[in-house]
């Protein structure tokens, strides 16, 4: 017996839904660690910062998170990553935000590189470190 068929309402086709776009970024995620002090410090001294902000950083997660907001992406993420909290961390918050993380490589015992960032509330330009 033949397979019946419908056919679609008259002058319209029958599409298939679309394939996501998948996208795969690779690199290398930090934390940025921006502390805002009053000044930039002279040599041998020492100044209390007023905040500390730590940010998640690297190119590819900072993309990949963006693409993920939009439904016909499907953002994959292949990095290294740290076993520790803050790596722990760090893949839990791009998993919430929607990026593939499942073919990342976790090494136990090893930290999350750091960046820091001094930001003067005199000249409002950061310093790295």
């Amino acid at each position: 017996m033949a397979k019946l068929r419908r056919e679609p309402p008259e002058g319209q086709s029958i599409q298939p839904a679309p394939k996501p776009l998948r996208i795969v970024a690779s690199g290398t995620l930090f934390l940025t660690h921006t502390l805002s002090l009053p000044c930039h410090p002279a040599p041998s001294t020492v100044i209390r910062a007023h905040s500390v902000t730590k940010t998640r950083g690297g190119s590819a997660s900072t993309l990949l998170s963006l693409l993920a907001q939009f439904s016909a992406v499907e953002a994959v993420l292949v990095a290294p990553l740290s076993g520790n909290d803050e790596g722990k961390m760090i893949l839990r918050d791009l998993g919430n935000e929607g990026v593939i993380t499942r073919y990342c490589k976790v090494w136990k015992g090893v930290g999350v590189p750091c960046a820091w960032v001094l930001h003067s509330g005199q000249s409002g330009f950061g310093f790295r470190l």
